[in-house]
């Protein structure tokens, strides 16, 4: 954990460097004090469940940019006002179809999970 602390943030401002922070004391179980992560369940499926809408819009936009910015302000207009469904229906998404989680993950994790694979063959630990 400190390992990652010091590579991601860099050298404690104490020290000379220039991370955020003056000091990384008493920060060894910071990881711990978030407590959303531990009480309140399956809160981290609400990223992932937004990661995947934001890339089948991402995809919608790829494939269907034409009208695709006014669409979204009124998406994003309407705020909670309407149901998921209803919500996507102007993109000409359908979110109970297979294709609209498929294409979330091609268009905004394609390149990651093709990058995996090539990883995977070339390590040969591939089935």
């Amino acid at each position: 954990w400190m390992q990652a602390v010091t590579e991601y943030y860099g050298v404690a401002g104490d020290d000379g460097g220039d991370s955020p922070f003056d000091t990384y004391q008493d920060v060894t179980h910071l990881w711990s004090y978030v407590p959303h992560f531990h009480s309140v369940p399956f809160y981290v499926y609400s990223y992932a469940f937004a990661d995947l809408v934001v890339g089948t819009l991402y995809n919608n936009f790829q494939t269907h940019p034409e009208g695709f910015e006014d669409r979204l302000i009124a998406l994003l207009a309407a705020g909670g006002t309407k149901n998921f469904v209803d919500a996507l229906a102007p993109f000409g998404l359908d979110p109970s179809s297979e294709s609209f989680w498929e294409d979330a993950l091609k268009a905004h994790l394609g390149g990651l999970i093709r990058e995996a694979e090539i990883i995977v063959e070339e390590l040969g630990l591939s089935g």
